[in-house]
């Protein structure tokens, strides 16, 4: 049988990482000073040392990085059998750095400060021989260990940044979905009144020891009616939300209800029953906001479940609970 995932040795990457480090090191610490200027400003020199050769070092870090990411791993795509899972707020706020730190080789994962950080350092490297001639001189006798240091911290974040960053065969696979946004807007949703639990979703398919996840969203139950009805919620990478499903169980003669809402359209749809036809609804919370849109969370959220308990109301199942739902959501009762 075929491996799904085969990973190649870093042996070779792990010496280059090292010995790229110490060489850097030894280049700024030994080269560094001779270039220095204290009497008369060298352009050529200036310019090679302390700006053509950092970033030839970074962007052989970066290039040796990104081809060992490459190689490390042979991926034999098979057919992946998806299923939804739940996870309290707590449990997908450590998803990803548990999923990437076990699939380091496989997921391509990249932070601010990976990109930040070797322009800080190209700056500060180019800016010494400026400040030493026309600030003071008498930082050169510091300058041997402050390059050094700066030459290797440049190569080693330049080849790790490379490496992180970089996408093989499985990162397609691998990689998870932006689930921080979801989970920023699970946790505005919990905060509404009515709401009994609230879980964060993922479709994930699994492997042997390996799991893959995609299309993060919300769920919902409300309280007193958590087996009768629930609420889906989905957002985009900027944590807007961008449509909400609102669903009330067919119940002995009662059908089954849907609402729709959409950021496009800003209203929520009905449909009963299986009729395809659905009907705008007005929103029962009141509100200064008439046509919610993609930033109003919280209001989107209220409506949803006050359209829910409202109807469940309608259909003769009377509940003192409900009720305080609806008044602590400033919702009409009908």
């Amino acid at each position: 049988m075929t491996e799904l995932v085969t990973y190649k040795p870093m042996t070779q990457y792990n010496a280059v990482f090292a010995l790229g480090t110490i060489l850097s090191f030894l280049a700024g610490f030994f080269l560094g000073p001779i270039f220095m200027p204290s009497v008369t400003w060298d352009w050529i020199s200036i310019l090679g040392m302390y700006v053509g050769l950092p970033i030839l070092i970074a962007s052989f870090g970066y290039y040796y990085g990104w081809i060992s990411k490459v190689k490390v791993v042979e991926y034999n795509a098979p057919e992946w059998d998806f299923e939804p899972v739940q996870l309290t707020i707590d449990d997908a706020s450590k998803l990803p750095k548990k999923h990437n730190k076990k699939n380091s080789r496989l997921v391509a994962q990249g932070n601010y400060w990976m990109f930040f950080v070797p322009i800080v350092i190209l700056v500060f490297i180019s800016a010494l021989p400026v400040y030493a001639y026309y600030e003071d001189a008498s930082i050169i006798q510091y300058s041997s260990l402050m390059l050094g240091l700066s030459f290797a911290f440049l190569f080693a974040n330049t080849i790790f940044t490379g490496f992180k960053s970089t996408s093989n065969q499985a990162s397609s696979d691998f990689t998870l979905p932006l689930i921080r946004e979801t989970i920023k807007l699970a946790k505005i949703q919990d905060s509404v009144p009515g709401v009994a639990n609230i879980r964060v979703v993922l479709d994930k398919a699994e492997s042997g020891d390996l799991a893959v996840y995609r299309l993060p969203r919300i769920l919902l139950r409300i309280k007193g009616i958590e087996a009768e009805s629930y609420v889906e919620s989905w957002t985009d990478d900027l944590g807007a939300i961008t449509k909400v499903l609102g669903r009330l169980y067919e119940k002995d003669d009662n059908p089954q209800i849907v609402w729709w809402w959409i950021a496009e359209d800003r209203n929520y749809r009905k449909y009963v029953g299986t009729s395809q036809e659905g009907y705008y609804v007005k929103n029962p919370v009141e509100s200064n906001i008439a046509f919610p849109g993609v930033k109003d969370t919280r209001l989107v959220t209220e409506n949803s479940i006050a359209l829910i308990v409202r109807e469940y109301l309608k259909f003769g199942n009377e509940s003192e609970e409900l009720r305080t739902i609806l008044k602590e959501l400033n919702a009409e009762n009908d």
